[in-house]
C-alpha cells in the first residue's frame, strides 16, 4: 500500500511538474512573440526594444527560480528561433536569440543559466544599458570535457558583423563555487593558456568573391575532442585547410 501511494504521489508531482513547465513556456513563448511582431515593423523601434528587454527579464526570473528549466524542452520557443543549447551533465545551458534590432549588423541577447546542488542561476555579460551593448554573438553549441576531476564547457557561437562579414568564437566556461567563470582556461597556444580562440570571415573580400566558398564553420569531433578551424590567408581567402586543437586529458593542444 505504502509503495503504491509513493507511486502515485510521485505520478503526480511528474504531472504537477509537467504542467509547471508548460505554463512558463507558454508565458515565454507569448512574450518572445512580439519580438517577431515588432520586428515587422521598421518604425517601431522603442516597441522593439521593449519586447526585447521584456523577454530577457522573464527568462531571467524563469531561470534563475525554476530548476525544471534547466532540462525543458522549450519546443515552441525553439521552433520560434530561440537557440538553447544544453550541456550533457545539464548544469549548464545558453539561451540566445537575434534581437532584430540592427541592420546589415545583428545584435544578439544571451541569458546563462548554471545549476549546482539542485539551485538553479542565471546571468547575463552585457551591459543592460542598450546604447552601450555589444552586438554580442549566437551561442549555438556546447560540447562539455573534465580536466582534473572538474568540467569545463567548450562554447561555439558566431556574430554577423555585415552582410558578408561573420566572427566565430570557441570560449570556455566552468562553474566555480556557486558562479560561471567566463574566463576558464582550456586551450593551449604558442602564447599561453588561452580562454578562447575566434576568427572573422569576410566574404566580400576581393579573395573570396565570386567563388565557391569553403565551409567555414568551427566543427567538433564529439569522439576524439577535436576542435576543427579553417586556415583563412592574410587577403581573407578561405581555404579548405583546417587547424586542429584536440583535448589531451588536460587542455586542448594543436595537432
Amino acid at each position: 500500500m505504502k509503495q503504491l501511494l509513493l507511486v502515485i504521489s510521485l505520478f503526480v508531482f511528474q504531472l504537477s511538474l509537467a504542467q509547471n513547465v508548460q505554463v512558463i513556456e507558454n508565458k515565454l513563448s507569448k512574450a518572445f512573440f512580439k519580438i517577431k511582431y515588432w520586428s515587422a515593423y521598421n518604425s517601431s523601434y522603442d516597441s522593439l526594444e521593449k519586447a526585447n528587454h521584456q523577454f530577457e527579464q522573464l527568462l531571467l526570473n524563469y531561470t534563475s527560480k525554476k530548476p525544471e528549466t534547466v532540462n525543458a524542452q522549450f519546443k515552441s520557443l525553439k521552433d520560434s528561433s530561440l537557440v538553447i543549447s544544453t550541456s550533457d551533465d545539464g548544469n549548464f545551458r545558453i539561451y540566445s536569440w537575434d534581437t532584430w534590432m540592427g541592420g546589415t549588423m545583428h545584435f544578439y541577447r544571451t541569458v546563462f543559466q548554471y545549476k549546482i546542488n539542485g539551485h538553479v542561476y542565471s546571468k547575463t555579460f552585457t551591459n543592460p544599458k542598450e546604447e552601450d551593448r555589444d552586438p554580442d554573438c549566437l551561442y549555438y553549441a556546447i560540447h562539455q570535457v573534465t580536466s582534473n576531476n572538474k568540467n569545463f564547457y567548450l562554447t561555439f557561437s558566431s556574430a554577423r558583423l555585415s552582410s558578408g562579414l561573420f566572427d566565430l568564437k570557441i570560449k570556455v566556461f566552468s562553474i566555480d563555487d556557486s558562479n560561471l567563470n567566463e574566463n576558464a582556461r582550456l586551450i593551449k597556444t604558442k602564447t599561453g593558456i588561452k580562454n578562447q580562440l575566434g576568427y572573422e570571415v569576410d566574404l566580400t573580400s576581393a579573395a573570396n568573391r565570386n567563388k565557391e566558398v569553403p565551409d567555414f564553420n568551427i566543427e567538433y569531433d564529439n569522439v576524439n575532442k577535436i576542435i576543427s578551424i579553417p586556415v583563412i590567408l592574410e587577403n581573407n581567402e578561405v581555404t579548405k585547410r583546417r587547424i586542429q586543437y584536440q583535448f589531451t586529458g588536460k587542455f586542448f593542444e594543436k595537432i
